[in-house]
């Protein structure tokens, strides 16, 4: 398999793995969930990458996910106390541990290759380069990381398709689910392991700063003018590849780095539907406003000749 091909590859399931999950945090509100999960998992990356000796070995990614989930966990029992309002916690706790990953990164790993750059930005093109590529009777069926996001994405939509009523119920009128009896918890805590995962298994592509761009900015492009819930996600499925091929092959014809010009397509092509929705709103409102006055002058012509008529006519032709 070619190099441009095995990128463009990564390149889609990577932008399709984040888009799934992220379609659901924007519309519950929880972007800023992907933000504290991509500094949460570092530490557990790095101790995963210490225990393993590889940094894309199956148990470094099991370590990662486990830490991102229990912090957010954690973060979340904090909140609950009372001892911390609004969101501090996540100001207080996902800092902190980001900042222990970096220090661990630094000291700790002499024989484990993680670069600082891939840990901010990640590294697209040298994942497809560097990774063991999966060959099977003398095919080359591209990198294994492509591979394990493919799995990740069939996690993800697998557990949407089965948990989509409960999601949706949850996400829009989250006491009515419980009410209703809904397995509102359970359903919550492993859409939670699946985010980690998914954090975890793009973090080595986007890096922990860009992986939130590719996670919210598709979903919230979408939310823009989708008029339902399906057509939120495939519309933020569509935005994350087209995103993501163009960013890929505008960094390759300019020769910048892959992965933030997919995060920077991403936010222009969010804000030039913003704009593009601003106009179009006004001009549904100004059309409304059009059809209403047209109909009152419609109207008052009709009782100003109806006021006519009635004057003309005689009121003694009306006695007889």
């Amino acid at each position: 398999m070619s190099f441009i091909v095995a990128v463009m590859l990564l390149t889609v399931t990577t932008a399709v793995a984040c888009a799934l999950p992220g379609t659901f945090l924007v519309l519950r509100g929880q972007s800023m969930l992907v933000d504290g999960l991509s500094h949460a998992v570092l530490p557990g990356i790095v101790i995963g990458a210490i225990i393993s000796g590889s940094a894309h070995s199956p148990l470094m990614t099991i370590i990662a996910t486990l830490c991102g989930l229990v912090v957010v966990i954690g973060a979340d029992k904090l909140k609950r106390t009372g001892l911390l309002t609004g969101d501090a916690n996540q100001g207080v706790i996902f800092p902190a541990l980001f900042a222990l990953g970096v220090l661990l990164l630094s000291t700790s790993l002499a024989g484990v290759h993680i670069c600082a750059n891939t840990v901010l930005v990640g590294d697209l093109n040298l994942m497809a380069l560097e990774t063991e590529h999966l060959v099977w009777a003398g095919l080359d069926f591209g990198p294994r990381m492509m591979w394990v996001l493919i799995g990740v994405v069939a996690l993800n939509a697998a557990f949407m398709v089965v948990t989509y009523r409960v999601l949706q119920s949850a996400t829009f009128d989250r006491d009515f689910a419980k009410v209703s009896g809904m397995p509102v918890k359970i359903v919550d805590i492993t859409f939670m392991i699946l985010v980690a995962l998914t954090v975890v298994t793009a973090f080595n592509v986007a890096g922990a700063i860009l992986v939130i761009a590719l996670m919210v900015v598709p979903a919230a492009t979408a939310v823009l003018f989708s008029r339902s819930l399906i057509s939120v996600i495939v519309n933020s499925l569509v935005i994350a590849v087209v995103s993501g091929l163009t960013g890929f092959l505008v960094a390759w014809y300019a020769d910048v780095p892959t992965t933030p010009m997919m995060a920077f397509v991403d936010g222009f092509i969010f804000c030039a539907v913003m704009v593009a929705e601003v106009f179009y709103r006004k001009a549904i409102r100004a059309g409304r406003s059009r059809g209403a006055e047209e109909k009152s002058a419609e109207m008052s012509q009709f009782l100003a000749v109806t006021r006519d008529t009635a004057k003309k006519i005689d009121v003694g032709d009306l006695r007889a």
